[in-house]
């Protein structure tokens, strides 16, 4: 009977810390980010993005494409989108509002 009550409350402990594991980040993260700073650089500062996708991304310039991975953050019912290419981030992202 107190191993199930031990067991029952390990549950309870590791089901509560599930919960509270939800990334935040705020503008102060975002202020941080700098073009040519790593993808890895960018999940210290915001965690794992939500989604992430590769695809070409056609130049203003020039009739060619460019290959990007994009990040996506969400908080909110707000998206951050990042842009990499080569590993490196191109873009400055915009502010959550608030």
């Amino acid at each position: 009977m107190r191993t199930v009550q031990s067991i029952t409350v390990a549950v309870a402990v590791a089901a509560t810390g599930l919960g509270g594991c939800h990334r935040r980040f705020t503008n102060r993260n975002l202020e941080q980010l700098r073009p040519n700073i790593s993808q890895k650089e960018v999940e210290t500062i915001l965690g794992h993005p939500d989604r992430t996708e590769k695809v070409e991304l056609e130049l203003e310039t020039q009739k060619k494409t460019m290959a990007i991975t994009r990040y996506y953050y969400q908080q909110g019912g707000q998206t951050i989108v990042l842009h990499f290419q080569n590993g490196l981030l191109l873009n400055q992202p915009n502010l959550l509002e608030h």
